[in-house]
């Protein structure tokens, strides 16, 4: 989870002084979900992947002599 995300629903629960082993927590739980759910409902596919094309951008150009499998066999040994 992101965070910033962490944060704050860590200071809603403070605010709301709710014990964690309550129906009352699982629910503003529950509320939570349901938001962050119609919140990224609400955004197109190409909005929620540009944050992993701009990524993969930074990353830079592949490396067309790249052998992924001699890599992964030098990290087990």
């Amino acid at each position: 989870m992101d965070d910033d995300i962490e944060r704050l629903g860590q200071l809603l629960l403070a605010m709301c002084d709710v014990d964690v082993e309550t129906a009352e927590y699982h629910e503003l739980r529950v509320q939570l979900l349901r938001e962050f759910v119609r919140l990224r409902a609400g955004q197109n596919l190409l909005e929620r992947l540009r944050p992993i094309q701009d990524q993969v951008d930074r990353m830079g150009a592949r490396d067309p002599d790249f052998d992924l499998k001699s890599f992964l066999d030098d990290g087990w040994e």
